[in-house]
């Protein structure tokens, strides 16, 4: 007996014979949920193409076999992403969702051990590999930047990341010769580098799990004390990544990724080249990220607007399209390595931005 409500799934995420063994609803015109299939497992292809046919955009589940279900996105989202039934911003929703789940639970197991298990790590890796092509592919780009000026929330900025510094890095290639030190000369070597990657972009915060929740979610500015502690998540994050498989680059990257390039960034105060190329690519990421999100005492920038605080554009007084530019924003330039952001700003501008 339904208790809690239904929870909306699209059509296409359903994979013939896959779903876990759970009832499918649909909603009538009166808005009465009622039995389409008993058993999702045994739903087959011409169930799925008629009701493709007939338009509908949504089919439901009980909110209480959710769990059940993001269990069946995580494990197929490759085969799902894949699907050319379902529209990309569709796709781009599951990603986000599945991304989402395991960056939280990433966070969550690794507090509790104080380091990143095998399993956590694997389960990351996996959900990498099987989003690559999805994340890769330009034509998915719009349905990423339909996601700029949301709220801003770890585990959804930790996804972004990710899609922005894999988009980006595949259309600029010559950037993984400089992750490894080892010549990287077949297409297997590029896919593995570009993956990790992609790793270390949604594990780039994960040192932020030390960090109190009241702290990341402060409504205002932090206080001195607050920014010491939210200065540590770096270093915090090496300690949980220090034993496990990942390469050397990718620790790196996650210790260096508040580092600016013309010094004066944390945990090091390291500059220039002495910051991993990405840790580089990570800052600018990052940046642009947070400043495009809503925050509760901060509005959310325009691209355009990010963009000309991150080269160190002074703001115009006239301009009040915009929220008055935040003086700890100003001098931004010196943080960024100005060829990979000439790059960035060059990639950002081939994105169709709402």
């Amino acid at each position: 007996m339904n208790s809690g409500g239904y929870m909306a799934i699209p059509p296409g995420a359903i994979l013939p014979e896959s779903l876990p063994e759970f009832k499918i609803f649909m909603r009538n015109r009166e808005g009465k949920y009622v039995l389409w299939a008993a058993d999702g497992n045994r739903v087959t292809v011409a169930q799925l193409a008629k009701l493709s046919e007939s338009g509908v955009q949504d089919v439901f589940v009980d909110i209480e076999e959710s769990f059940k279900y993001e269990q069946y996105l995580e494990a197929n989202l490759g085969k799902i992403l894949d699907n050319q039934g379902i529209t990309v911003d569709r796709k781009a929703a599951i990603f986000s969702r599945v991304s989402t789940n395991v960056v939280k639970a990433a966070f969550e197991t690794s507090l509790k051990s104080g380091a990143m298990g095998m399993e956590t790590l694997q389960r990351t890796q996996k959900m990498i590999e099987n989003a690559m092509k999805f994340i890769t592919d330009s034509n998915s780009l719009p349905a990423l930047a339909k996601m700029i000026g949301h709220d801003y929330e770890t585990y959804e900025h930790a996804m972004k990341v990710t899609w922005w510094t894999v988009a980006f890095i595949s259309e600029n290639p010559e950037i993984l010769t400089y992750c490894q030190k080892d010549e990287i000369s077949d297409a297997e070597q590029i896919s593995e580098t570009l993956r990790s990657c992609g790793v270390c972009a949604l594990l780039h915060d994960i040192g932020k799990a030390y960090v109190p929740q009241e702290v990341i979610n402060k409504n205002g500015p932090l206080t001195e004390i607050e920014w010491e502690i939210m200065k540590r998540h770096p270093l915090s994050g090496l300690a949980m990544l220090l034993d496990s498989e990942l390469p050397a680059f990718v620790k790196k990257a996650i210790v260096q990724h508040h580092e600016d390039f013309d010094g004066g960034g944390y945990p090091m105060n390291l500059e220039g080249t002495n910051i991993t190329v990405l840790a580089r690519v990570l800052r600018i990421m990052d940046v642009f990220d947070a400043m495009t999100s809503r925050r509760p005492y901060k509005d959310p920038l325009s691209p355009m607007k990010v963009i000309q605080i991150m080269i160190g554009t002074p703001s115009h007084p006239e301009d009040n399209a915009e929220p008055a530019q935040d003086p700890r924003d100003r001098g931004m330039g010196r943080c960024f390595d100005h060829e990979l952001l000439g790059k960035f700003i060059i990639f950002i501008g081939n994105v169709k931005l709402d």
